[in-house]
């Protein structure tokens, strides 16, 4: 898998941390738990799991995309 790939499903999994744009470091918490957990299942490396950062831009609050938007709105 990807840095990519694990963003992309991260944001479907955790959409409600979008939407309830959530802090920073609630964000970089969950992210730190799921790439665990993508190592635990075999799913990265160690090296990709020691050396993905968080994805978001440090000190500010996530903020829901148009797609996860449409997503929570219609389901699909």
């Amino acid at each position: 898998m990807t840095k990519k790939d694990a963003i992309k499903r991260f944001e479907i999994m955790y959409i409600d941390l979008y939407i309830k744009e959530v802090d920073y470091w609630t964000a970089q918490l969950t992210w730190s738990d799921y790439i665990d957990g993508l190592n635990r299942d075999g799913l990265i490396t160690d090296k990709q799991r020691d050396t993905w950062e968080t994805p978001f831009p440090y000190g500010k609050h996530l903020k829901p995309n148009k797609r996860q938007l449409e997503l929570k709105v219609y389901g699909n």
